[in-house]
């Protein structure tokens, strides 16, 4: 039996409302902005953070012995440099940073391949192999810290973080204390983060692993059931099955890295906030299953519509569905409305 409207539209503001409550604890959570890399190998092509004092994080590699990547900050007399030096593991080659900048109190030995602008010294912070990792719940990772770096600038002027050490180490360097983000930086997270894992030296078929089998496991015991049941769903309501899917099947993933996490750190009282990330898609994306699954053919209601629309929306603030299941959700709600702006009015 086919569950009536009201009963749809009792699940679907449940689930709405439990989402909403887990996407204000989540964000609780600190977190960094993105950032690419570019060519910065020397202090004239340095990679310029124009907001110095929000938070940003950037993984990469040093392309080879005796070269350094370069990072620009405007800063004013009074501002702190503030920031952390990290490595994929704790078996990882360390590299060490070298702060350059007017006033500058120089420390320890330059490296002669280190490029030191006029007028400028530098202080040199050796990384050390990484302690106990602690857990990171907003991406989720353990975290194998090897340096870090508080200062205050003495005067205006340019200050350069320059990374060196052995060919190929990969880090990451997050500078910055003020969590903000624009749109497209929190939009795009959920593919940061897959590039996090990725710069981790995880495979891409062990990251994607739980959505596939999630999204083609789910249609397969859907085709399996219509072809017991029947009649197949209209485009819509196909729509919205797959956005359905891809919800559960990024929340998935995050389960798994959850897990991948854990066993490098142990238990952490931060997991409890993952799994709020995780339980916000869970929640409209299993009512866009359900709805996918009992309905023969895309309910035509304005109301279900508005709904699905809002399932999208709700899915793009809590990163579901890698976007792509956020889209779907939306189009599909617009189908919906369109279908029903097309029918003839009651006479």
């Amino acid at each position: 039996m086919v569950p009536g409207p009201g009963l749809h539209q009792g699940t679907a503001a449940l689930c709405l409302l439990c989402a909403a409550m887990l996407a204000a604890c989540a964000g609780i959570a600190s977190a960094h902005a993105p950032m690419s890399v570019g060519s910065n190998e020397d202090p004239a092509n340095a990679t310029v953070f124009l907001e110095p004092e929000k938070s940003y994080v950037l993984y990469t590699e040093l392309p080879g012995d005796d070269h350094a990547q370069y990072y620009r900050f405007p800063l004013k007399a009074g501002q702190r440099l503030y920031g952390s030096l990290q490595v994929p593991g704790p078996g990882s080659l360390i590299p060490d940073l070298a702060i350059i900048g007017p006033g500058i109190a120089p420390s320890d030995t330059v490296p002669p391949f280190v490029e030191v602008p006029d007028g400028s010294g530098a202080m040199i912070i050796r990384g050390e192999p990484p302690g106990a990792p602690p857990y990171e719940p907003f991406t989720p990772q353990a975290i194998h810290e090897v340096g870090r770096f508080d200062l205050t600038v003495p005067t205006d002027g340019d200050y350069y973080l320059a990374v060196f050490g052995p060919g190929g180490a990969r880090y990451s360097l997050a500078p910055g204390y003020v969590e903000e983000f624009t749109v497209d930086e929190w939009l795009l997270i959920p593919w940061s983060v897959v590039s996090i894992h990725l710069w981790e030296g995880q495979s891409f078929a062990y990251i994607f692993a739980p959505l596939v089998v999630v999204v083609l496991g789910g249609l397969a015991l859907f085709v399996l059931r219509r072809r017991q049941r029947g009649p197949w769903p209209d485009p819509p309501g196909w729509l919205i099955l797959v956005a359905g899917l891809l919800y559960l099947g990024g929340a998935a993933m995050t389960g798994l890295q959850v897990v991948h996490a854990v066993q490098r750190t142990g238990w952490d009282p931060g997991v409890v906030l993952t799994l709020a990330f995780i339980a916000g898609p869970v929640l409209p994306g299993a009512y866009a299953v359900l709805l996918g699954v009992r309905s023969p053919r895309a309910d035509g209601s304005a109301g279900r519509g508005i709904a699905m629309v809002l399932v999208g929306a709700v899915g793009l603030a809590l990163w579901a569905g890698l976007l792509a299941g956020p889209v779907l959700a939306v189009v599909a709600g617009v189908l919906v409305l369109a279908q029903r702006a097309r029918e003839p009015a009651p006479a």
